[in-house]
């Protein structure tokens, strides 16, 4: 009998291990789900990209070394639309472009953006995105010399489509100040793992990216500051450059990313670009305008530099 009732409290007590097991276990599904849900509900980071050259729409700015920081959110307030903001910022290195500009954050730029996944297949291996937005270019220098150069804002609508061979994307935005012009941007991306599960480091990918530029004549002007097809004319004793560019293409730019993420949170990379004028108007504008900065600024340029992201 002592024997029985030993045996029947034994199967009790494994059952209530069992049982208590298998609740920890749910439990533990359920906290990872709700970590999972928190994750995909709230991200933001903080990007710091070095580079040798500032390129900005492939129209090299400086070519020379600068520091860009990005601080950045995205929040799903209900799937599967998207709220996100970044703030980013250019810091001249040297006095390449002009002395006030070295040693200050010369350039801050304000986004906010609402998007939406559209389209996605079962498997999620293709998908569209769509995404709007509202950007405020703002100029930092307040120096005697560019106090009149105006900070620009404009509202853009971009699409990107996602598929297992390569993801084309557009923007089309359209700038109302300081000039009411538009520009256009196309391009192709890939990325190929290389490495997965490494002893170090989760994975090594190598980063494919080509985009070029369209834009409006007066945006065309506004970029490239009047350099086209004008030509040197004498007023009041003041030589300046006539604007002129009609609307067409601008500049193109091929990357190479190599990036070694080294946690979920955490990656470095490489960069390797070349971005090159394709409007022989401004490329004969900055051959023929000798007092516009044309050494500061390349019709062709190499340039890369590296990039570390911090995300949570």
């Amino acid at each position: 009998m002592k024997k029985m009732l030993l045996m029947l409290m034994s199967i009790a007590f494994v059952n209530v291990l069992l049982a208590s097991a298998e609740a920890n276990t749910e439990n533990a599904q359920e906290n990872e789900a709700l970590e999972e849900e928190s994750d995909a509900l709230f991200e933001a980071g903080f990007d710091v990209d070095f580079y040798t050259a500032y390129v900005f729409r492939n129209q090299v700015y400086n070519d020379r070394p600068v520091a860009q920081p990005c601080v950045w959110a995205d929040f799903i307030a209900f799937d599967p639309f998207y709220l996100g903001f970044y703030v980013w910022q250019n810091y001249d290195l040297t006095n390449r472009r002009r002395e006030e500009m070295r040693g200050e954050w010369n350039e801050t730029d304000y986004n906010i953006h609402l998007g939406a996944t559209v389209w996605a297949n079962e498997d999620e291996t293709m998908s569209l995105t769509l995404e709007a937005g509202h950007e405020w270019f703002v100029n930092n220098v307040k120096s005697e010399y560019s106090k009149d150069y105006a900070s620009s804002c404009e509202i853009y609508v971009k699409a990107e489509f996602e598929n297992p061979i390569v993801t084309a994307y557009g923007q089309v935005s359209h700038m109302y100040r300081p000039e009411d012009s538009t520009h256009y941007e196309l391009g192709l991306k890939r990325d190929f793992v290389l490495m997965e599960e490494m002893a170090l480091g989760d994975s090594l990918t190598l980063g494919f990216d080509w985009n070029v530029n369209f834009g409006s004549g007066r945006y065309l002007d506004y970029i490239y500051s009047g350099v086209g097809r004008g030509a040197f004319i004498e007023e009041d004793e003041d030589e300046y450059f006539e604007r002129g560019n009609k609307d067409g293409i601008g500049g193109t730019t091929v990357k190479l990313i190599l990036t070694w993420q080294l946690c979920d949170c955490f990656s470095i990379g490489g960069v390797v670009a070349y971005t090159s004028l394709l409007n022989e108007s401004i490329r004969d504008g900055y051959r023929d305008s000798g007092w516009y900065w044309g050494s500061h600024y390349d019709a062709d340029c190499v340039w890369g530099g590296v990039q570390a992201k911090l995300s949570f």
